[in-house]
């Protein structure tokens, strides 16, 4: 759970510049039950990777309020330009990148935002980013389809079941979107999602 710093410093970027709150917080619901419920089975990242997890999947959309084309560069530039207290200026940057690379081109080490970053803090923010760019294409109606998800990890074929529990009867753009969305997390974890629905 993140500290009570750390919220505050989040909420006051949230309110100032989120668009569409409950997108936001659904996103960030799937980031954190997708990192959760694979601990253990494909990573072994912590309690403040979660929390850097928390913060960049609750800001990932507010470029937004600079123009929607290339929003996703947006929520970085202003991640960047905000104090966050609590936070140091490492854990920002990658906080910055989680936003940046939930969606569009894979991290690059040409990426301005990317390539000042060190070995390690490339790896973690590939892994971060690849969990909210998941939990973003499963929030693609902006519906909140999605109630809940578990796994199973089948060491052998190198894959990851994702068993989705709906809210509703269809998830037709989730899937769709999950199955363009998924590259990243299988290039960083290397192996297979397959996605089924949990009758």
């Amino acid at each position: 759970m993140i500290n009570k710093l750390r919220e505050e410093s989040i909420s006051k970027i949230f309110n100032k510049y989120e668009r569409e709150p409950s997108h936001a917080y659904q996103v960030t619901k799937l980031a954190l039950v997708i990192f959760d419920k694979t601990r253990g089975l494909i990573h072994n990242l912590g309690d403040n990777e979660r929390d850097l997890l928390e913060a960049g999947s609750l800001l990932h959309d507010i470029g937004y309020y600079i123009c929607a084309k290339g929003h996703n560069k947006n929520s970085y530039k202003l991640i960047e330009q905000e104090f966050l207290p609590g936070f140091s200026d490492r854990e920002k940057e990658i906080i910055g990148n989680i936003a940046r690379y939930h969606r569009g081109k894979l991290p690059k080490r040409t990426h301005t935002c990317y390539a000042p970053l060190s070995e390690n803090d490339k790896a973690l923010v590939n892994k971060l980013s690849a969990f909210t760019r998941l939990a973003d294409a499963l929030d693609r109606s902006h519906c909140s389809v999605i109630e809940d998800i578990d796994f199973i990890h089948d060491a052998f074929y190198r894959s990851l079941i994702v068993f989705l529990k709906l809210n509703t009867p269809d998830c037709t753009f989730e899937l769709l979107k999950a199955r363009d969305k998924k590259d990243l997390f299988e290039k960083e974890f290397n192996l297979e999602l397959r996605f089924e629905i949990k009758k």
